[in-house]
């Protein structure tokens, strides 16, 4: 190999590396700058938060343990938190879970563990009561979701489904897939 052929196979060389070094400065430039470490910045001991509507009716309560805020993306999470629903009925909504989560600039609740749901009657027991896992709650709508397992008792029936809507401003319950139901026998009927 002549002199010529090795000045320009090292020119080569060096353009390459060259190009190689402004690629990796030009990445770095455009990369993120890694995020600080995921610790709260505030935490609250027993919260109760009251949310009223329009009117200035009260809405829903939102009970927690602990609450914990963490800047880095600007979400709370919640121990044990617990939800009173109100609409027109007598008797609130209750929600409870294991632990729950709200994301930045969000009207949602995100529940998780086991969650329970239920209605009193007038008599101060459970009238109605679902159980599931992961559920979502708009609060301001009165307004809840899931796609997970559920199991739906109710004076008389037991039902069992994947995934369910809970409109609770007007009582309704949607069950989505795989429903399975039993309706218990009344004992005065027999």
């Amino acid at each position: 190999m002549g002199r010529t052929q090795w000045i320009a196979l090292v020119a080569m060389l060096v353009c390459a590396s060259t190009f190689w070094v402004w690629r990796l400065l030009v990445d770095d430039e455009n990369r993120p700058a890694p995020a600080g470490p995921h610790e709260p910045d505030y935490y609250l001991v027993d919260m109760v938060r009251h949310s009223m509507n329009k009117q200035g009716e009260l809405q829903n309560v939102l009970i927690a343990d602990r609450v914990y805020h963490y800047p880095d993306d600007d979400s709370t999470e919640l121990a044990r938190p617990r939800m009173e629903i109100y609409n027109d009925s007598a008797s609130p909504w209750q929600v409870t879970a294991e632990r729950g989560t709200v994301k930045a600039n969000t009207d949602l609740v995100l529940l998780h563990g086991r969650v329970e749901i239920w209605r009193l009657d007038d008599a101060g027991a459970r009238e109605f009561e679902i159980l599931t896992s992961e559920l979502r709650v708009f609060p301001k709508v009165q307004y809840a979701e899931t796609d997970n397992a559920a199991t739906i008792k109710g004076p008389r029936t037991v039902s069992k489904t994947r995934g369910f809507r809970a409109n609770f401003a007007h009582n309704r319950l949607e069950l989505l897939q795989r429903v399975r139901s039993r309706i218990e026998q009344d004992d005065k009927a027999k």
